[in-house]
């Protein structure tokens, strides 16, 4: 992701991309096709620094063989973006990484539709592309052409022609190409190189054979030139004795070049050759050479193929040309001297703590063994406590199949990976391999004791309990997870932390949010306990995500704010950890109206979504992100993340995210006035169908209730006011009068708006006004912000009837929320929402309810029990009856006294 650092000394190209830069269009591509060492990568480079200096963004992409798969290609060009400072490339990044096992089709198509409103000037550099021939990578930069907008440039340097979709902007000269001959140096350009770089000057005779020989081929210039230096004799002999067009040009003249170098040269070149990266340290256990950094200077400075990675000359790599041939060499001169290396990089990186490196050179060096080794110590820890699973991935991907089982860590560190990148039905056929084995009397060739073949068992089902979470087998999981956390010893909190997640996770989806809040807390204190930030921090998710859905948001906001703090802390699993703390932040943001500040989070939130098998994730991030921009007045983007969301169920046969999100898009549209479209949408994903349907009865609760809230509302928009208000009566007396969450209050905001279309105008302010003093303690605004700009007549009535203004307390709390729901369906930008909006305090041993403690609070002012009706929206009974529970639960007997003991304890 690092250019080639352009010398001064080397032939300007600038002649060659004032075509890109000069024709007036700032939205092109720049297609390089030529030879390998024709000068690609250097013409690039210049490009680079141009544009960089002139302001522009750049991010720079070299490829190579290993890239020509749509999880390799993506992760890498996502790596440029987020290395170029790209919107939104971190975010798909940190998620990618994790989940290499996805829908490629709808990230690419994602990407694409993002680059394409880029405002800013930006410039993609993609070096090497003659490795590219994946289909779905090559579908998405034909799309990503289409749709190039006017501050994006693409550069493309290949060796072959490009396999791309270039009519279009070559009628429209949009397109401009530079081959082999646009490269190739002309006479004046050579012989300034040859004196510049070189210090050669050659005779006009002994320069125009070079030239014919080498054809202008700047590699093929720079080698020659590289051998005249060492060679002794006249230089016409050298150069007469090139083959031309019979011979590997690149193989003689870099043969030659490596000859022709000292024996101490050549053995540190071919000892160091299998590097990845180098540095002193490195070389020096590798090569044997005691003085490796004096050595790397050398090659730099010699122009012997080095580059260096950073501005401090710590760590460097050869030219990949040059590597692979000294690599071919050492393979085929000394076998033994490659594998010889290999072996020491492993030790080395061993020793400097750098394993995942030496896990590579140990694949590197077929060191099955050992990588196997390395991988089962190291593969837990990767891919459970730092949840990095794309790296436990391509670590199986080069291990030969063989080796997977040869200690069961390996197989279960795969399995969780898989499990996690929903690629279940493998997880959980691995997990049963590993506990067939264990049945086995031989230990399936596994040196265990007792003990150790327990927890390997046990550690096998808790993945077979995660596969089914995130398969969303929620009645499987929570049988296994029950019967496993029963088993599990104190001795392993780890594998609890991970059973008490799976249960809360089961428990948050059936909508048990308490009893999802209590296991999370415990998930939590024994993930503390093993160390494990990500499962500490997926149970603060869990639990902030059960804390909104049951209308705890402040509970929630301290969950995500001990996760923010556990991100800065997490070492690897940072940008996980940040993800989970984004999420759950943004959707806390999202329940208030607070759009401005959710729109901070929404990003990090839904890409780190698909690090997750599990469904709920994905289901909370794409409807965020759809709230936001329908908030925006963007419904059609909302729809196209809400539809996309639904392809990717489809996908992965994921009824409950289809459902989950084609209820969403339709209710965005109708609280947008789309009638006609959320009549569409619902017919095409046949969600009344599904209510009306005898099978209705085994979608879960939330569903249910959910297609028939949304029925509700569609049959309100059509005018059928009063079955709408018939059928979500149902649904409040199903959910036991429920008051708090976001469901019950959207019931109550709809059956109010539904109530004042039937012309029950003080039903329907008394209706509203009891899901007001529900919301108000928690600013919960966006449920009733949900029933629309109906809702609008029913808020002003109520306020009409506030006879008693400027009171503290839960009524100050409730009348904030009345103008900030005022301000929201009217389209105005409320004031963000303090996060303890509305919290009380009580000493008491049973607290009163916020209702009794707004009544205390009318009380002080002396109003009469008729004027106590009037301004609560009640009936006179109903105020006794909450008078005397106050009275009961205070030690009181009077009005007065009442007043005076709330005040005495701090209530009002």
């Amino acid at each position: 992701m690092n250019p080639p650092r352009p010398d001064e000394r080397l032939v300007s190209r600038r002649a060659l991309f004032t075509r890109l830069t000069g024709n007036g269009r700032h939205g092109a591509v720049l297609g390089i096709t030529a030879a390998a060492g024709s000068g690609k990568s250097t013409l690039m480079a210049q490009l680079y620094q141009l544009l960089e200096e002139g302001g522009t963004r750049t991010c720079w992409l070299s490829l190579d063989e290993d890239d020509d798969g749509a999880a390799a290609f993506a992760i890498y060009f996502l790596s440029a973006l987020s290395a170029g400072d790209v919107p939104m490339a971190q975010q798909e990044l940190a998620s990618l990484r994790a989940s290499p096992v996805r829908d490629f089709d709808s990230l690419f198509d994602a990407l694409v539709q993002r680059l394409s409103t880029l405002r800013t000037d930006t410039a993609i550099f993609l070096d090497d592309f003659q490795h590219i021939r994946d289909a779905r990578v090559l579908r998405f930069l034909n799309k990503l052409i289409a749709h190039l907008p006017r501050t994006l440039r693409l550069v493309i340097g290949s060796r072959s022609s490009l396999p791309l979709d270039l009519a279009r902007l070559r009628v429209a000269d949009e397109l401009v190409e530079i081959d082999q001959d646009d490269l190739n140096f002309d006479r004046q350009q050579a012989v300034d190189f040859l004196k510049r770089y070189h210090e050669l000057e050659l005779t006009p005779v002994d320069l125009d054979t070079l030239l014919a020989t080498t054809e202008g081929w700047p590699t093929g210039l720079q080698l020659a030139a590289l051998a005249l230096r060492r060679h002794r004799g006249p230089a016409r002999e050298l150069i007469n004795s090139f083959s031309g067009h019979d011979k590997d040009l690149t193989s003689y003249l870099v043969e030659s070049v490596l000859r022709t170098q000292p024996e101490g040269v050549r053995k540190f070149l071919l000892r160091t050759a299998p590097l990845r990266r180098m540095s002193a340290e490195l070389c020096q256990a590798t090569s044997g050479h005691p003085n490796s950094a004096e050595m790397l200077i050398h090659l730099e400075r010699s122009h012997l193929f080095v580059i260096p990675l950073d501005r401090n000359g710590q760590w460097y790599r050869y030219h990949h040309l040059f590597a692979e041939f000294l690599q071919d060499e050492i393979r085929r001169s000394d076998p033994a001297a490659y594998q010889a290396v290999c072996d020491a990089a492993v030790q080395w990186c061993e020793r400097n703590g750098q394993t995942t490196e030496a896990i590579q050179y140990a694949l590197d060096g077929s060191r099955y063994d050992k990588a196997s080794d390395l991988i089962a110590d190291h593969g837990p820890r990767v891919s459970q406590h730092h949840g990095d699973h794309y790296t436990v991935l391509d670590w199986m991907r080069r291990l030969p199949e063989q080796y997977h089982g040869r200690r069961p860590e390996i197989a279960l560190s795969h399995a969780w990976s898989r499990a996690f990148s929903r690629d279940t039905g493998r997880a959980m056929q691995l997990a049963e391999q590993v506990l067939l084995k264990l049945r086995d009397e031989a230990g399936g060739g596994w040196n265990l004791s007792d003990a150790e073949r327990q927890r390997m068992r046990l550690w096998a089902r808790v993945v077979q309990a995660v596969g089914q979470a995130c398969a969303d087998e929620i009645d499987e999981c929570l049988e296994r997870s029950t019967e496993l956390r029963a088993r599990l010893p104190e001795s392993e909190p780890f594998l609890i932390a991970s059973i008490c997640n799976c249960l809360s996770y089961c428990r948050l989806v059936r909508r048990e949010f308490d009893r999802s809040a209590a296991e999370a807390a415990d998930a939590y204190a024994h993930g503390h306990r093993a160390g494990a930030v990500f499962a500490t921090a997926m149970a603060d998710f869990l639990h902030g995500l059960a804390s909104v859905e049951s209308g705890r948001l402040r509970d929630a906001q301290q969950c995500a704010q001990r996760t923010e703090e556990s991100a800065r802390a997490a070492g690897p699993s940072q940008v996980y950890v940040a993800g989970l703390s984004g999420l759950i932040s943004a959707e806390i943001a999202i329940q208030r109206c607070d759009f401005a500040k959710a729109r901070g989070s929404v990003a990090i939130g839904r890409a780190f979504a698909a690090i997750f098998g599990p469904v709920e994730p994905l289901v909370v991030a794409m409807r965020t992100e759809a709230r936001v921009l329908a908030a925006d007045g963007q419904l059609d983007a909302a729809r196209q993340v809400l539809m996309q969301g639904q392809d990717t169920a489809l996908s992965i046969g994921q009824s409950r995210l289809y459902l989950s999100l084609a209820i969403e898009e339709a209710t965005l549209q109708l609280i947008a006035g789309d009638i006609a479209g959320a009549q569409a949408t619902a017919q095409r994903a046949g969600l009344r169908e599904r209510l009306q349907s005898p099978r209705a009865s085994g979608v879960d609760r939330w569903l249910r209730d959910s297609l028939s809230l949304l029925e509700a509302r569609l049959a309100l928009a059509e005018g059928h006011a009063a079955p709408a208000v018939r059928r979500l009566t149902s649904l409040q007396q199903a959910r036991n009068a429920e008051e708090h969450g976001g469901l019950p209050l959207a019931i109550r905001a709809v059956r109010a708006l539904a109530l004042w279309q039937c012309e029950r105008h003080a039903d329907a302010a008394r209706e509203l006004d009891r899901a007001l003093s529900a919301a108000a303690p928690e600013s919960h605004a966006y449920p009733l912000a949900s029933a629309g700009i109906g809702l609008l007549p029913v808020l002003d009535a109520i306020a009409g009837r506030r006879t008693q203004l400027g009171i503290g307390g839960e009524m100050e709390a409730r009348l904030k929320l009345h103008d900030r729901l005022c301000s929201v369906l009217r389209g105005d930008e409320p004031e963000a929402p303090s996060a303890r909006a509305g919290a009380v305090e009580s000493g008491v041993t049973e607290a009163l309810t916020p209702r009794e403690i707004e009544l205390l609070r009318l009380v002080q002012t002396g109003l009469a029990n008729r004027q106590l009706a009037d301004t609560l929206l009640v009936s006179e009974g109903t105020v006794k009856w909450h008078l005397h529970n106050i009275y009961s639960k205070i030690g009181v007997r009077s009005r007065t006294a009442a007043a005076a003991r709330a005040r005495d304890l701090r209530l009002i």
